[in-house]
């Protein structure tokens, strides 16, 4: 559609030029609460059991969750796998939380083809009922008459619709955008992949119950099921998203998954009509897509083994199903991924592909399981003993416990090179750590003010899908508390993000209050230097709650290089007068620059087609990609605020007119911090 891909096109354009605020056309008001770390009354669980006893190996499962953490490709952040309904292998990669939501992407289009299920076994809502009658009393007199599209369209995507997500920017109402849109191609005649059609789905459910798609999903399916902590967004309609806007946790994905191998059973009751689900999961439309040839109604039909099918969200949210053994398997994830095409997706279609199951029990193999649980616990992040076998393997009998994390190498000291060698490093360290320690002191209390405007600590993916836009970092500060926890504050609009570092491998949980939405974060810190001997902190905060990741790098320069020694930051530490910031997000370059590459200029038609033509062919499209990328990895400057700098307390008067240079005032502040240190030698 001419008008959404132009609306595309400005909002990149406004991330590209660092706009702030509600720079999109679509109203913006909270929604997402914070999640619940308790239990609520009527969740359920399900029961946990040995792999072996499901008749599986330990041993596979062990394996695959190795390859899965080896690759750095799989960002994979949760996994679960299923076998007769029980809990066979589960595992939460750091920093990640099992009994935490996460956001779900077009996972939940699943969720909303189960309750049109329901919806027309009540009598409420006809397979071939077309939209025309559905929504009859909003239609314009011209609008629809010739538009055919019937509730089966929308359900194996084939409604032609020319109005797809990048609609769900261009204005607050979605759907009578969508019932007026023009056509691509006749209903039914082929397959687009288009999330409004779901949109539609859950408008159909209002439209029909007077309920939003949400609240009829909670009492018809997750009520019954045990799922209680769960949140989906609306439109600004107050139309539940339907075909994105699902937090979930693991645990309750996986019961979606069971419930389709059930038959749309659970506990004795049938929640989802069993003629519904055994129609769901056939092939009703040829796709054209290599690896996913077929789609069912809301979700995919893969060739795995036989009769298998998948809910799939991007990057990396998936539940897979495989009815000839009994199985579920589940992933939250990070990467890439659209169609089940990721490294990780790979990697466990194959090994499912492979696996082999018995029908009866296996002998319980528990070196092999706890070997399972120790890998489990290890990438988990938690600090728990397993062994581990050191130089000269099982013939040495050179065992010993370690704490450490999966990558964490034993070493055998045989030698008094070795030995030598660890003293030095050691040595080294503990010098390294108490300069550390000196130099971070120093900024204790001190506040770059930002030089650029635009950037934020949300990631532009986030921002984006929540239509929830920063107000740009306008200020970054740094102190100690209680002379051991160190913090990173961030001044973003009228809030402060406090994160609290953890260095030495050590991970801290904040909350970051996002116009009114509560995401929780966790962050690792890493204290470096450069190739110019700058030193750098390097903080990795995660989205608990998200497949984001944001590196947030800061490096601090190098006052004291220009002195007659030459020596420096961590010899002669010094209050940096400036700070340079690079900021990264995982994912998100690929992404943006594939959607703004589908900005085809043949698909704008008129006077606007001819204008973006003519743009394009004359080589702006590359310069555009290249702005991209820096909006996606901006780098942004701060200088050392003055009154911080001269130690103004609260209360404290500052002048106007003050003549000192910023090279004085860091003096000053050196001499100030020299003096206190020779009254207190003890500290």
């Amino acid at each position: 559609m001419p008008r959404a891909e132009l609306d595309v096109g400005g909002l990149l354009m406004k991330l590209v030029a660092r706009e702030t605020g509600e720079i999109s056309k679509v109203n913006y008001h909270p929604q997402k609460p914070e999640f619940l770390h308790e239990n609520v009354i009527g969740e359920t669980y399900l029961e946990r059991m040995s792999p072996e006893s499901q008749g599986l190996s330990s041993a596979l499962f062990a394996s695959l969750i190795r390859d899965l953490f080896e690759s750095k490709d799989c960002n994979i952040h949760k996994f679960m796998a299923l076998r007769h309904g029980k809990v066979v292998a589960e595992c939460a990669f750091e920093p990640y939380d099992m009994d935490m939501w996460h956001v779900s992407f077009s996972m939940c289009k699943s969720v909303i083809g189960m309750a049109i299920g329901i919806l027309i076994d009540e009598g409420k809502l006809f397979l071939d009922e077309k939209l025309f009658d559905i929504f009859s009393s909003r239609m314009s007199p011209f609008g629809f008459l010739k538009k055919n599209i019937t509730v089966r369209n929308l359900l194996v995507m084939s409604s032609g619709v020319d109005f797809s997500e990048a609609g769900a920017i261009s204005g607050n109402d979605w759907r009578k955008a969508f019932l007026e849109a023009s056509f691509k191609f006749e209903p039914g005649t082929q397959f687009e992949y288009n999330s409004m059609n779901t949109y539609m789905l859950s408008a159909i459910i209002t439209e029909k119950t007077g309920m939003s798609a949400y609240e009829y999903i909670k009492e018809k399916i997750f009520i019954p099921m045990g799922i209680q902590r769960t949140y989906w967004e609306n439109c600004p309609q107050s139309i539940t998203k339907g075909g994105w806007g699902l937090f979930i946790r693991i645990e309750d994905m996986a019961k979606l998954g069971q419930l389709y191998l059930q038959k749309g059973q659970w506990d004795g009751k049938q929640i989802v009509p069993s003629q519904w689900v055994e129609e769901s999961v056939k092939w009703q439309i040829e796709t054209g897509k290599e690896d996913n040839a077929h789609y069912g109604y809301q979700l995919w039909i893969n060739d795995d083994r036989p009769g298998s099918f998948a809910y799939n969200g991007m990057l990396g949210q998936n539940v897979f199903v495989y009815p000839d053994i009994d199985m579920v398997v589940v992933t939250n994830a990070g990467n890439s991924d659209i169609f089940q095409t990721s490294k990780m997706a790979v990697i466990i279609r194959d090994f499912m592909k492979k696996l082999q199951v018995s029908d009866n029990a296996l002998p319980e193999n528990f070196g092999e399981l706890n070997i399972l649980k120790a890998i489990c616990k290890s990438v988990s992040g938690r600090n728990n003993c397993y062994p581990v076998i050191c130089v000269g393997g099982w013939k040495a009998r050179n065992i010993k416990m370690t704490t450490g994390s999966a990558h964490k190498k034993a070493y055998s000291f045989d030698n008094k090179r070795a030995s030598f060698k660890a003293a030095v490093k050691s040595y080294n360290v503990r010098n390294e750590n108490h300069l550390i320690h000196e130099w971070l002191g120093k900024l204790d209390g001190k506040t770059y003010t930002i030089e650029q405007k635009g950037v934020g600590i949300f990631p532009i993916m986030m921002q984006v899908v929540h239509n929830n836009f920063t107000d740009g970092i306008n200020k970054i500060g740094f102190r100690l508390w209680d002379k051991n926890f160190f913090y990173i504050d961030i001044y973003e609009g009228m809030e402060i993000f406090s994160l609290r570092c953890g260095f030495g491998g050590k991970r801290y949980t904040s909350k970051i209050n996002m116009h009114g939405e509560i995401y929780e974060v966790s962050l690792v810190s890493y204290i470096t230097t450069d190739e110019y001997n700058r030193l750098v902190i390097r903080n990795e905060i995660n989205f608990l709650e998200e497949a984001c990741l944001r590196t947030f790098n800061i490096y601090f320069e190098n006052d004291a290089a220009d002195r007659e020694d030459r020596k420096g930051t961590f010899i002669h530490p010094s209050v940096p007068s400036k700070i340079e910031v690079r900021l990264f997000e995982t994912p998100g370059t690929d992404m943006l620059i594939s959607t703004m590459k589908s900005l085809a200029p043949d698909a704008i038609t008129g006077v606007q087609g001819m204008v973006v033509s003519r743009i394009f062919k004359g080589g702006v499209k590359e310069a555009l990609e290249h702005a991209v990328k820096n909006t996606i990895q901006p780098t942004i400057t701060g200088v050392l605020t003055v009154p911080e700098l001269l130690g103004i307390e609260d209360g404290e008067e500052v002048k106007e007119n003050e003549d000192d240079t910023l090279e004085e005032n860091v003096q000053e502040a050196e001499n100030k911090t020299a003096a206190e240190t020779s009254e207190n030698p003890s500290n």
